[in-house]
C-alpha cells in the first residue's frame, strides 16, 4: 500500500477478526464514489484521465485505489517512479492497453517539467486499446500549477505545459471530513473493524480519516517533541517542500536545511552525530508504520532522500496560508544547494506563488550555469518589473549563448529603451533565423512603412512557423483596413482556430487563488489570452457591422470564452437586443467585474428588472461614476424610483450635459417636482418651425395625441424610432410637466448634444386620428416582440421579400419588425 501512496493506518489489534486486512482498515464509501467509479469504469470504452484533489489524509488515494479495484480489477497497474520513466515507457512502444497508470502526488511529476503535454496526449491516444491515467493532488498544488502558465506562455520551454495537462483530466474533490451519510456508514463498519471504531472515538469535526492515519499522534510528536533537534529536522523537511522543493529531500541537503532551524544553544551543544540521532528520532514510527519522516528510494539499496509526512506538510501549509506568508529560512539554502532539476522546480514554484525575488535568485544560479531558458525567464521577469535595461541584458546573454528565441523579446526591450534602430535590427535577424515572434514584428514594421507585400510575406511566414495565429491575426487586420473583408475574414478565422487551440486550455476551470478578486482574475485571464482571442473578436465586429448577428454571436462567444472583455460586452448586447436578458447577464457580469462601465450599466438594468434593487443600484452607480454617458441618466431614473429626488436631479443634469436623449423624456413623463429644468420650452409658435422637421403623431397613455418631430441636422431616424417606441408608453409632455391647462405651452423642445433634436406639439383633429392608429400598431408590434410571437410579426411579409431575406442569411422576424417600426414611426403609411 505504501507503494501506491496510501497512508499507513492505526494497527489492527491482535485479537481482531482474522478476516480483516492488517494493512488496510475496512473502506468507508464516500459520497463521491458513484461518480468517481463511473468515470474510472468509463475507461473500459475509451481512455480516461482522472485526478482526485484533496488535502493530506483526506482519503483521496484510498478512494482512487478502491475505484480501480471495483471497476478495473483485472487491469495491469504501472507506477512510474518519475515523469521521465513514463516518457521512456511511452517511447518504448510497449502496449499500454488495459493498464492503469498510477500517478500518486501528480504535482511531483508536473513540477519537474519532465511530464510533457505531448506525452500525456500520446498515452491517452494509445491505439492498442483503452487505459486509465489516475492521479492525486493537494488543492494548493492544483491551484498553483493551474495558475503558473503566464511565465510559461512567454517562455514556452519552462514548465512543460503542466496547466494544460491538468485541463485534460476529470477532477474529483475529496473532502477531508466525513459528511453525515459517510459518518453513518463509518459507524456501521466500526461494529466489525476496531480501527474505525477508535478513529471515530478520537476524531473531532468528523475528521475520521486523519485519525485513522494517526494524524493526532504525528502532530503531537512534532509540536511537543521529546527531541527538539529531531523536530527541527522535520520542520526543515516540511518547509522545504512548502518552498517548492520536490517531496524527497537528499540527506546532504536536509542536513544543511536542518542547521537553519537549530537555536544557537543547539548548534553549540551539537555532537558530531547530531544529524544521525535527530534523523533516527524523526524516522521512528509514532504508531504502527506511521512516522513523521520516511525514507524514499527508486532503486533497491539506493537511498534518494527523506520525505516529510503529508499530514504535517499540509498542516504547516494552512498556517502559512492563513498569514499569507512563506517560510523564510529554507530559500537561500535551497537556491544555493538544491540539485539542478529541483532548482528549476523551485524557481517556477516561487514565481507562480508571487515570490519573485526567490524565483530570480534560482534562475540566476541556473543562468550562471549556462541555462538559456533561465536567462529568458529572468529577462521576462525584469521586463514585467519595468526594468527594460536589465531585461535586455538577460535576453542578450541568451542570444549570445545561442538561443535565437530570445531575439524577439530582446527587440521589445530595446524598443522600450528607445533604441529603435537596434530593436529593428534584432527583429530582422530573428525573423531571418525563423523566430515566429520576430517574423510578426518585422511584418508590422514593414506595414507601418507602407510595404504591404513585404508585411504579408512575413505574416504568412510566421503562420507557417507555428506562431499560434499571430501572423494571420495581423494579416487579417491589415486586409480589413484595406477593405478586403472576405480575405480578412479568412485570415482571421485561421488565426482564431490556431489561437483557440493554444489558449483555451488555460481557462477551462481555472481556480481562483486565495485573496484574488473576480476582477483581478478576469484581468489576469484577459492579459494572458487576449492576443489569441483577438481574431475571434475582430470577426465578431465585422459580422455585427454587416448585421449578420448570429454569426457575430458565434465569434464573440468564442472570444468571450477566452476571457476577452469587449467580446463579452458585444455578445451581451446582441443577446439583450434579442430579449435574452438572463443569458446576456452571464456575459455582462464578468466584464463588469473586470471594470467595464458599459457592462456595469447592463448588469444594473437586468438586476433592476429582476427586482434585485440594491445590487442593481450599486452597479448603476459604478457605471455612472465610471464615466459611461448612457449610465448617467439611467442612474438618475433609478434614484428617482427609489425616492431620492435631490440626487436624481443632480445625475439627470449630468446626463443632459452628456447628451443623454432619454432623460428629459422620462422626467417629463413621470412629472413631479423639479421637472421643468429637464424640458426646455420655446416661445416660438409651432407653425414657425422650418420644413426640415419631420412630424409623426402619437397617442399617449393620458389620451392626448402629440405630433413628434425630429430635426435631421441633430438627430437620426434610428434614435427617433427608439424615442417614439418609448413615448407610446408614457403620458404626453403636457400632462407630465404642467398641471394647469392654461399654462401648457404649445411647443416642447428636447435638446441633443449639438442642438434641438426632438419636438412635440399638440396635434390637430385629423392628425389625432392618425396618431391613434400609428400608436396602436406600434404597441401591437411591441407586444408581439415581448411575447416572442414571430408568426404575428411576419404575418404580412411578402413572400418574395421573405425569400430574399432567408437567402441572404437575415433574421426574417427581426428584419421585418425593424421595417414595420420604421414605416410606422417615420409616418410612411399615412
Amino acid at each position: 500500500m505504501a507503494l501506491l501512496g496510501i497512508h499507513a493506518a492505526l494497527p489492527l489489534p491482535p485479537e481482531s477478526d482474522t478476516s480483516l486486512s492488517a494493512q488496510l482498515p475496512e473502506y468507508v464509501q464516500r459520497d463521491v464514489d458513484t461518480e468517481l467509479r463511473a468515470a474510472v469504469g468509463d475507461a473500459m470504452r475509451r481512455s480516461a484521465f482522472v485526478v482526485l484533489v484533496g488535502s493530506a489524509a483526506s482519503g483521496k488515494t484510498r478512494s482512487a485505489f478502491e475505484a480501480v479495484r471495483a471497476e478495473l480489477a483485472d487491469w495491469r497497474m504501472i507506477i512510474p517512479p518519475t515523469a521521465s520513466d513514463l516518457d521512456e515507457l511511452v517511447l518504448s512502444g510497449l502496449p499500454l492497453d488495459h493498464c492503469v497508470i498510477w500517478l500518486d502526488e501528480l504535482a511531483r511529476h508536473l513540477d519537474s517539467g519532465a511530464l510533457s503535454l505531448r506525452t500525456v496526449h500520446k498515452v491517452l491516444a494509445q491505439q492498442a486499446g483503452p487505459l486509465l491515467v489516475i492521479g492525486t493532488m493537494w488543492p494548493t498544488d492544483y491551484d498553483r500549477i493551474s495558475e503558473q502558465h503566464s511565465i510559461n506562455e512567454r517562455a514556452p520551454k519552462l514548465g512543460g505545459g503542466a496547466a494544460a495537462i491538468l485541463r485534460l483530466a476529470t477532477r474529483f474533490d475529496i473532502a477531508s471530513a466525513f459528511t453525515a451519510s459517510e459518518r453513518q456508514r463509518a459507524a456501521k463498519i466500526s461494529e466489525c473493524d476496531p480501527r474505525i471504531r477508535e478513529a471515530i472515538e478520537h476524531s473531532t469535526n468528523a475528521a475520521i480519516i486523519s485519525s485513522l492515519a494517526c494524524a493526532p499522534e504525528l502532530i503531537r510528536r512534532w509540536e511537543q517533541p521529546s527531541d527538539p533537534v529531531g523536530a527541527a529536522l522535520i520542520t526543515a523537511a516540511v518547509e522545504a517542500r512548502l518552498c517548492g522543493h520536490p517531496a524527497v529531500i537528499p540527506p546532504g541537503l536536509l542536513r544543511l536545511l536542518a542547521e537553519q532551524y537549530l537555536t544557537n544553544a543547539q548548534r553549540a551543544q551539537a555532537q558530531p552525530d547530531w544529524f544521525d540521532k535527530a534523523l533516527q528520532w524523526a524516522l521512528h514510527p509514532v504508531r504502527g508504520d506511521v512516522a513523521a519522516l520516511t525514507p524514499s528510494a527508486r532503486r533497491v539499496g539506493e537511498l534518494d532522500g527523506y520525505q516529510a509526512s503529508d499530514i504535517l506538510t499540509h498542516r504547516s501549509a494552512r498556517r502559512y496560508a492563513s498569514r499569507r506568508q512563506s517560510p523564510a529560512k529554507p530559500w537561500d539554502v535551497l537556491v544555493a544547494y538544491a540539485d539542478r532539476v529541483a532548482c528549476e522546480v523551485i524557481a517556477m514554484f516561487a514565481f507562480s506563488s508571487g515570490y519573485h525575488d526567490h524565483a530570480e535568485a534560482a534562475w540566476t544560479r541556473l543562468a550562471d550555469d549556462g541555462d538559456t531558458n533561465a536567462m529568458i525567464a529572468l529577462g521576462t521577469a525584469r521586463q514585467d518589473a519595468d526594468d527594460s535595461e536589465a531585461a535586455a541584458a538577460w535576453y542578450r546573454r541568451a542570444v549570445d549563448a545561442g538561443e535565437k528565441e530570445a531575439m524577439a523579446p530582446l527587440a521589445v526591450a530595446l524598443e522600450f529603451l528607445g533604441r529603435t534602430d537596434e530593436a529593428r535590427e534584432w527583429i530582422r535577424r530573428g525573423a531571418e533565423a525563423g523566430v515566429p515572434g520576430a517574423m510578426v514584428g518585422l511584418g508590422r514594421n514593414l506595414e507601418d512603412a507602407g510595404d504591404s507585400e513585404g508585411a504579408r510575406h512575413w505574416y504568412e511566414a510566421a503562420a507557417a512557423a507555428g506562431d499560434h495565429g499571430m501572423g494571420m491575426l495581423f494579416l487579417g487586420t491589415m486586409l480589413r483596413d484595406q477593405g478586403d473583408l472576405e480575405a480578412a475574414c479568412e485570415c482571421l478565422r485561421e488565426a482564431a482556430d490556431a489561437g483557440r487551440a493554444y489558449a483555451e486550455p488555460y481557462l477551462q476551470g481555472i481556480p481562483v487563488p486565495v485573496g484574488v478578486t473576480d476582477a483581478d482574475l478576469m484581468k489576469y485571464q484577459e492579459s494572458v489570452t487576449r492576443p489569441y482571442a483577438e481574431p475571434a473578436f475582430l470577426l465578431g465586429q465585422i459580422y455585427r457591422a454587416q448585421e449578420q448577428f448570429e454569426e457575430a454571436k458565434t465569434w464573440f462567444h468564442r472570444a468571450g470564452t477566452l476571457g476577452h472583455g469587449e467580446a463579452m460586452v458585444n455578445l451581451g448586447e446582441l443577446l439583450w437586443n434579442d430579449d435574452e436578458h438572463e443569458m446576456a447577464l452571464t456575459w455582462f457580469r464578468p466584464a463588469a467585474e473586470a471594470g467595464s462601465p458599459e457592462a456595469m450599466l447592463y448588469v444594473g438594468m437586468i438586476l433592476d428588472e429582476s427586482e434585485e434593487t440594491a445590487e442593481a443600484g450599486e452597479w448603476l452607480r459604478k457605471a455612472a461614476t465610471g464615466g459611461f454617458p448612457a449610465a448617467l441618466g439611467r442612474y438618475a431614473i433609478y434614484l428617482h424610483e427609489q425616492g431620492d429626488q435631490e440626487e436624481a436631479l443632480e445625475w439627470a443634469s449630468k446626463a443632459r450635459e452628456a447628451g443623454d436623449p432619454i432623460i428629459d423624456a422620462y422626467f417629463a413623463a413621470v412629472g413631479g417636482a423639479g421637472t421643468a429644468p429637464q424640458v426646455r420650452v420655446t416661445a416660438l409658435e409651432p407653425d414657425s418651425l422650418n420644413d426640415a422637421i419631420n412630424w409623426t403623431p402619437l397617442a399617449h397613455t393620458c389620451g392626448c395625441v402629440a405630433e413628434w418631430g425630429w430635426d435631421g441636422e441633430h438627430a437620426d431616424p434610428l434614435s427617433f424610432i427608439q424615442w417614439c417606441c418609448n413615448m407610446v408608453t408614457m403620458e404626453c409632455p403636457w400632462h407630465a410637466t404642467v398641471t394647469v391647462a392654461d399654462g401648457r405651452p404649445p411647443l416642447f423642445v428636447w435638446h441633443g448634444p449639438e442642438g434641438p433634436a426632438f419636438f412635440a406639439r399638440i396635434a390637430s383633429g385629423v392628425q389625432a386620428e392618425l396618431g391613434q392608429r400609428i400608436t396602436s400598431a406600434i404597441r401591437e408590434l411591441l407586444a408581439m416582440t415581448e411575447s416572442g410571437d414571430q408568426a404575428g410579426i411576419t404575418a404580412d411579409i411578402p413572400s418574395e421579400y421573405r425569400d430574399w431575406l432567408e437567402s441572404n442569411g437575415y433574421n426574417v422576424a427581426e428584419a421585418w419588425l425593424n421595417k414595420r417600426l420604421t414605416d410606422l414611426v417615420l409616418n410612411r403609411l399615412a
